[in-house]
């Protein structure tokens, strides 16, 4: 007996409200395995692979490539039976005759996509939704320090690691966001409990989150939560940036590249109704002082 499962688009953070389908990995009609992957989906904050709900035949797909539709949206169907355990036979005798949907050679490539509105990928057209939002609804501020590093001793630890620590130290918020520059856009993987973490431990915790980041491999928590950002925009040899503060949270650390004599600059972006010059300028210092207190 078969029976149709429907494999909807599960909410994968709690801010997460939509995905966009941008590679089936298997075509319709072909045998799947409970676990294995067999669609990516990307959001506003990451890209995942969703995983079979069971053993069965993709039967229907439902959501063409580069269409986005809102959470519990069915995505496809899955023809389930006990036969496809042991069995070799095409498709279409599991599904007891024909196969539903398009047959294995369909070319998913052909379903008329609806989404990806001006050619934006959801990470960018959502990055450009909360740089708008942040600019009409937070009043900006910034302070920027110049401080001295040389007495760090870095021993392979990289100067990202020290920032967050020294921001989480100074502001008491545990879970820091950290920049990261990736192939679809600006995403924001949170160091958790940084205010109890070594500053190697950071350091290893940043490469590993950068590193995969990069490669598209962030679980949905990973990147929410953060309470405060750091956005070490010296990696590519900036001195000085004023970034917009992210909706929700009260500020955001620019730290510029670290000049040969040690130096660098420390810019504080911060939400006026948070934090008023003086107290952003003081805050700023005791995350110069939080900084010295590492070396």
């Amino acid at each position: 007996m078969t029976a149709l499962l429907d494999f909807h688009l599960p909410k994968l953070a709690d801010t997460v409200v939509e995905g966009t389908v941008t590679r089936w990995l298997r075509p319709p009609g072909e045998v799947v395995r409970k676990g294995e992957p067999l669609v990516e989906i990307e959001t506003d904050k990451v890209s995942s692979e969703l995983e079979a709900p069971a053993d069965g035949v993709l039967a229907e797909v439902l959501v063409a490539e580069g269409e986005t539709v809102p959470v519990g949206e069915v995505l496809a169907r899955i023809a389930t039976s006990a036969r496809v355990e042991a069995t070799d036979r095409p498709p279409s005798a599991l599904l007891g005759g024909e196969a539903a949907g398009p047959p294995a050679s369909a070319s998913l490539g052909h379903l008329p996509p609806r989404g990806g509105e001006g050619g934006l990928s959801p990470t960018r057209r959502r990055i450009a939704e909360r740089v708008l939002e942040a600019r009409a609804t937070i009043p900006q501020g910034a302070c920027v320090r110049e401080v001295d590093l040389t007495g760090i001793k870095r021993a392979g630890r990289s100067w990202t690691a020290f920032f967050v620590k020294a921001l989480s130290a100074a502001t008491g918020i545990a879970d820091v966001g950290v920049a990261v520059d990736a192939p679809g856009g600006l995403v924001v993987p949170v160091v958790r409990a940084a205010d109890r973490l070594e500053v190697r431990a950071i350091s290893e915790l940043v490469a590993d989150l950068a590193g995969r980041a990069r490669q598209s491999r962030l679980e949905p928590d990973e990147v929410s939560g953060g309470g405060i950002t750091v956005t070490n925009v010296g990696g590519g040899g900036t001195l000085m940036a004023f970034p917009l503060v992210n909706p929700g949270q009260p500020a955001i650390l620019a730290t510029g590249a670290v000049r040969p004599d040690g130096r660098c600059y420390l810019t504080l972006c911060y939400d006026r109704r948070r934090y008023d010059d003086y107290a952003a300028d003081q805050l700023l210092a005791t995350i110069e002082q939080e900084l010295l207190k590492l070396s």
